[in-house]
């Protein structure tokens, strides 16, 4: 009886795990990204992963998975797609979804190294590795971690209203300010490029990767 009992508890965790694998939704894309200069995310909740590649193209993978509500329901992904807007050399992608606050989605970015990124993050976290173009980063409450030369850029800030900032490495004028739960960290180097990262509740780190 003991040995039924544990087979039927099994069987019913891979069924729940099952269930809970076929909840989620991947979309993938690829994007040729010749013509642009710049891409913009727009993401509500989740993760945002961006890696450099070589190439002229955006490797894009997203996850979707639906948070449920008070009776078992949740968000039908059966119509979720990547959305493309194009505004002369920028480059939007959303995912449209009917109740996007309720559906956390995690992005895996691989795009070319020199290409300007801006991302807007609602909950959640961003990670950014080898870049070397323009970044702006705007999360409302989640962590940001930047790995990145920072001898290319002229200028990177860091802003947390409730939370910590820090740069490591790297040479130039270092400016960190801390008032309260307030904090702000400034590099000042002699490269060409511009890094700011902000966050309303949260931490931020940029580490010099070289």
């Amino acid at each position: 009886m003991r040995q039924l009992s544990l087979v039927s508890a099994l069987v019913m965790a891979l069924s729940a795990t099952t269930v809970m694998a076929e909840d989620v939704k991947v979309l993938e894309k690829v994007i040729d990204a010749k013509s642009f200069t710049k891409l913009v995310l727009e993401v509500p909740v989740g993760e945002i992963n961006i890696k450099a590649a070589k190439g002229s193209e955006i490797s894009l993978v997203v996850e979707l998975d639906p948070d449920e509500d008070w009776l078992g329901r949740s968000s039908d992904l059966s119509d979720a797609q990547i959305s493309r807007g194009d505004d002369g050399s920028t480059l939007k992608l959303k995912v449209d979804l009917e109740d996007d606050d309720d559906v956390e989605q995690s992005w895996t970015v691989m795009m070319p190294a020199d290409m300007a990124i801006s991302l807007n993050l609602g909950v959640g976290s961003v990670e950014i590795d080898d870049l070397t173009s323009d970044i702006k980063v705007y999360v409302g409450v989640g962590e940001v971690d930047v790995a990145v030369n920072t001898s290319l850029y002229d200028s990177i800030k860091l802003d947390a209203g409730v939370g910590d900032t820090s740069i490591k490495g790297g040479k130039g004028r270092y400016e960190r300010d801390q008032v309260l739960v307030t904090s702000s960290s400034q590099l000042h180097g002699e490269g060409k490029k511009e890094l700011e990262a902000n966050v309303g509740v949260g931490d931020i780190e940029v580490r010099d990767n070289q």
